[in-house]
């Protein structure tokens, strides 16, 4: 299998709504690399234009990883969405971020400060985690890299100002809502395992606390404008950037409407039909 034998069958997949299987061990992409030049050969082949990224990491400091995500895609929030559209739905609850002007590739890499402070808002969001494999989530890494590391959907609250909203909000550790038809989908007993690895996009049964792996999901946005500036891509101001979950992947197998809120920031929501 080619690198353009996958992209064609993950535009497929998604065109006919039907799943695909996953390439075998000696097909897969060689490399980070080639998965993403394939995420991008599948927006083109699906002529979709990117309307977001999400990008996350294991932990602190851990190698991060990302997908376009096509504008198509990028709902707002209260929107009314068939579960059918899915081959499966599992939300994660996000903080998201957009920057205030076009960041255009250089050879010298961005350092921290200078990408803090072109970030304009930042909003609440809520990812539905899906993927184009029948095999999912016993996927090789790459492969789900390459299936815009496992998104289905991006659904975007109201953003607010960064400058001095972020000096008095915890990022790491900021109070939140779960909701599914008003009941809590988070736990308050300690020791469990986070439920969706923004990375690998592998499940793990419970339901987590909240926080997000990498701690502060800001430091990400620095590996996404450099690796952005690596693949000679502009990063529009209108994009969305959402930096991975506070409270794992929760499956949601019936109708109804998941909410999600961060104390200080807003709320979002999507109503699933």
């Amino acid at each position: 299998m080619t690198q353009y034998d996958l992209a064609h069958r993950l535009v497929e997949a998604r065109r006919q709504h039907r799943l695909t299987d996953a390439p075998p061990p000696d097909s897969l992409p060689p490399d980070a690399a080639t998965a993403y030049a394939i995420q991008q050969a599948v927006l083109a082949g699906l002529g979709e234009s990117t309307g977001a990224w999400k990008i996350g990491a294991k932990a602190p400091g851990a190698a991060a990883s990302g997908a376009p995500i096509p504008a198509s895609l990028v709902l707002a929030s209260a929107t009314r969405v068939a579960r059918a559209g899915f081959f499966r739905v599992l939300l994660e609850l996000e903080i998201a971020f957009r920057f205030a002007e076009a960041i255009e590739p250089r050879r010298e890499a961005y350092a921290r400060d200078e990408v803090l402070a072109r970030v304009g808002v930042v909003l609440p969001t809520l990812e539905i985690v899906d993927s184009r494999f029948s095999e999912w989530p016993n996927v090789a890494p790459l492969a789900q890299l390459a299936d815009a590391q496992n998104n289905g959907a991006l659904v975007t609250g109201h953003s607010v100002p960064y400058a001095g909203f972020a000096r008095g909000f915890d990022f790491v550790s900021p109070e939140l809502e779960f909701t599914f038809d008003g009941k809590s989908l988070m736990r308050q007993a300690p020791g469990n395992p986070v439920a969706g690895n923004p990375v690998a996009g592998i499940p793990v049964a419970g339901i987590p606390l909240a926080g997000n792996p990498v701690g502060d999901p800001r430091e990400l946005l620095v590996w996404f404008v450099n690796h952005c500036a690596a693949m000679g891509i502009t990063i529009e101001p209108e994009w969305t950037i959402t930096t991975g979950s506070y409270v794992g992947a929760h499956r949601i197998d019936h109708p109804g409407i998941v909410h999600g809120r961060f104390d200080g920031l807003g709320d979002v929501e999507i109503e699933l039909t």
